[in-house]
């Protein structure tokens, strides 16, 4: 059997990690298989990784840091690495200077990152002194860059060095400075302050050389003032003016030691947003983080002579209220028009050629159904996209599983189902179109609403429905079919997005709230569906169909698929696990519920539709010429029930359909044998 490898963006949940740890009520578990030397390493305290050695009284030798593993380094390579190398070259051919990129969770926007700074990094030597790396076509040569670099080990045979050209031009060229703000969280601005020093400290750290530069003998470079930010006894002490310029200060001090302008890239630039929205923080200390954030990019962007280029990750939108002091930024959000649409995430050829790898290819159409459905738009065509992840997760364990962190569905999960966001969300999962307007520039008093929602539970009173599923869409919960400046028409991205919300919008204390079902009325409607299982006629299925139509009358009127099927199973599920039954909402394509009634031997399987023309409604072969397979349908059986699957004898077929007037139609087919129609409702 061969063995699988597991790769893994590690973009959100580096963030989940650290900002759970402030949460006392939440514990993120990192899974074995994960762990990697950047990992293990990691799990040093800050007071140990920047721990001193013994030293005289004049000088402050400290362990360096070692920036030679990274994010890059533990993927590169795998046997089911994905190239995408080439983004590289992309973001330096554009013109624009200062690029952030936002794109859902987990999407591998870190490891895009990290493979772009090993690429451009200056490579230093024992000695501190810069690798120099005459990179040409002589052969001689290329052998001996690759004793000599680290780096350029992890780009062989990757397609970037086909770029020869480029390569000569680019590689090993420039400082860089590398900070992630995703251990920027507190309970308070004090707090997150405290944790920009440490910020600070490892950034200047990794450049550890710079305490025995030459620079230190040129007038106007003070010594003293590097000692500040770099020495782990003297962090603690920098004020507030020394954190806003302390990556400026960095910036001068590389491009004085090696003549040349810095590469900037800065990971999780959203997290204190997070912070903000999902720990709630006081009015006062949000202004205070997001002014002191603005103040430091706003001053790092304005030094043209030390900075020439600058990289920004982000999930939110609301990232570019921290850059709003910058100049210049070109802001390209997944959800729009982007211009590296193909480096983020898996297309669907990538998919396959990792399933091909893994001799997995047959499960291809399970996992298009389960994890594709992502849009994003590059010159007017739309490019559909997997989650990178998601994808990974599938090799390595064989499981489906959700893509965010069990905290942020927890909150998510009390919101979707007010009043005001549950017929959205159920518009949408029924495959009809929402439209919502594009808040294009968000601010402070949103990231205070967000957190009055999702903290303190105020949804009546701030809850704006529009702007919520807006913040859905940018955390990868919608995608968008028309990715205009100024609406944004939404689309459930695929089954695992649905399941999440059919475990909120499906549960029966939820149904019950908002369609206000009377007992009497679902006994009907549980009691028709045993009688179906016994009798197998058309009287039965006629009886089916009026108990639906009466749940249909309620003050809240059934007008969906997605509401039909979310009803009927919560109702069934509630009757039958008394009679040692069992409902499930299956993730095969072939039908939307599987229902076993154990002791009467019968399974019925059902697909819920919804038509609005009289043409729809012809459709009497569909169940039978898709040709439902007994063989997988036991096997789907097992995969659902593995502890006790029930001996079923009989399959009833069933396609309820739901229509304009309360009109409802059933196609009933038992055993396969022929098909037959029941209509119920009258148009008013």
């Amino acid at each position: 059997m061969k063995k699988i490898y597991y790769i893994l963006d590690t973009d959100m949940k580096r963030y989940t990690t650290l900002l759970l740890h402030r949460f006392s009520t939440f514990q993120l578990q990192r899974p074995k298989f994960m762990e990697s030397p950047t990992t293990k390493r990691s799990k040093m305290s800050d007071h140990e990784m920047n721990k001193p050695t013994q030293t005289s009284s004049n000088t402050t030798e400290t362990r360096e840091i070692n920036t030679n593993y990274s994010y890059y380094d533990w993927h590169y390579n795998q046997p089911f690495y994905v190239d995408k190398t080439l983004l590289i070259k992309e973001l330096l051919d554009t013109h624009h200077e200062y690029v952030l990129i936002s794109a859902p969770p987990r999407f591998g926007k870190t490891l895009n990152m990290d493979m772009a700074r090993r690429f451009l990094e200056i490579e230093i030597d024992e000695d501190g002194k810069a690798i120099e790396l005459d990179v040409d076509e002589n052969e001689c040569c290329l052998k001996e860059v690759q004793t000599r670099s680290k780096n350029f080990k992890l780009f062989q045979g990757k397609k970037i060095l086909e770029k020869k050209e480029f390569v000569f031009k680019h590689f090993g060229k420039y400082p860089t400075i590398h900070v992630n703000f995703s251990e920027l969280v507190g309970h308070n601005f004090e707090e997150i302050f405290v944790q920009f020093k440490k910020i600070l400290n490892k950034a200047f750290r990794q450049h550890a050389y710079l305490e025995k530069s030459s620079l230190w003998d040129r007038v106007g470079y003070n010594k003293k003032k590097f000692m500040k930010y770099f020495d782990p006894m003297k962090y603690a002490s920098l004020d507030e003016h020394d954190v806003k310029y302390g990556l400026v200060n960095l910036a001068e001090f590389l491009h004085g030691h090696h003549g040349k302008r810095v590469y900037m890239f800065i990971d999780d630039l959203d997290v204190p947003i997070h912070t903000m929205i999902h720990q709630y923080l006081s009015i006062n200390d949000k202004w205070r983080t997001i002014e002191l954030l603005q103040h430091i990019t706003g001053n790092l962007l304005r030094e043209y002579k030390y900075i020439g280029r600058s990289l920004f990750n982000s999930t939110l939108k609301f990232s570019s209220l921290i850059l709003q002091k910058a100049s210049d930024i070109s802001h390209y959000p997944f959800m729009h028009e982007c211009m590296f649409p193909e480096f983020y995430g898996f297309e669907e050829a990538e998919v396959k050629y990792l399933l091909e790898k893994a001799g997995r290819l047959e499960d291809f159409n399970e996992i298009k159904e389960k994890y594709n459905g992502y849009n994003t738009t590059f010159c007017g065509s739309h490019i559909k996209l997997y989650n990178s992840w998601a994808i990974m997760n599938y090799l390595k364990t064989g499981n489906f599983d959700v893509y965010w962190p069990a905290s942020i569905l927890d909150k998510i999960k009390q919101t979707i189902s007010h009043d005001k966001i549950r017929p959205k969300i159920a518009k949408i999962m029924s495959n009809q179109s929402c439209t919502v307007n594009y808040c294009c520039f968000p601010d402070t008093s949103d990231i205070e609403t967000l957190s009055k929602i999702l903290c303190r539970n105020e949804v009546d009173k701030h809850l704006d429905a529009e702007f919520f599923m807006q913040f859905l869409s940018e955390q990868g919960f919608f995608r968008s079919t028309l990715p205009y400046r100024t609406d944004l028409s939404l689309k459930i991205p695929n089954r695992t997005v649905y399941s999440v919300f059919d475990e909120v919008l499906g549960s029966i204390d939820s149904i019950n709230k908002y369609y206000n079902h009377s007992t009497e009325l679902i006994d009907k409607l549980t009691d028709s569906f045993e009688d179906l299982a016994r009798l197998r006629n058309e009287e039965a299925v006629h009886a089916l169909a009026e108990s639906i139509l009466a749940l249909s009358e309620s003050e809240r009127t059934l007008k969906t698929k997605y509401e039909l099927q979310s009803v009927l199973d919560a109702y069934m599920l509630q009757k039958f696990q008394h009679v040692s039954a069992k409902c499930s909402t299956s993730l095969r394509a072939k039908c939307d519920t599987i229902l076993v009634i154990a002791d009467l031997h019968v399974m019925f399987i059902i697909e819920y539709r919804s038509v609005w023309s009289p043409n729809d409604y012809d459709t009497h072969q569909e169940i039978p010429d898709r040709g439902y397979d007994t063989l997988a349908e036991e096997a789907s059986l097992k995969k659902i029930f593995p502890e006790d699957t029930p001996t079923v004898k009989n399959r009833i077929y069933l396609q309820i359909m739901i229509g304009r007037f309360k009109k409802f139609i059933i196609l009933y087919s038992f055993n396969n044998m022929k098909l037959s129609t029941v209509y119920k409702g009258e148009p008013n």
